[in-house]
């Protein structure tokens, strides 16, 4: 997809990894009571199921303290083996 011709522009692009780590982590910050970035996390999860790179999840999830959220969300969104 082009989103310019013009050269030398340059877009940023989250993946969908960084989305639910983000996502965990305002969920925690803000005393996991928003519905709205827990029902992201879960969906964004539905959604990319079949291209998340599950190693850098846990990975992160584990480095910014967000893993029992992640193991949690992976489980609501039917992912969890």
């Amino acid at each position: 997809m082009t989103i310019t011709s013009e050269p030398w522009t340059e877009a940023y692009v989250a993946s969908a990894e960084d989305i639910v780590l983000s996502k965990l982590e305002w969920y925690r910050v803000g005393g996991e009571t928003s519905e709205r970035q827990w029902r992201d996390v879960v969906g964004v999860l539905k959604v990319c199921a079949n291209i998340l790179d599950s190693d850098y999840l846990h990975r992160w999830a584990t480095e910014l303290k967000v893993g029992d959220l992640l193991s949690r969300a992976l489980r609501e969104a039917g992912l969890s083996q």
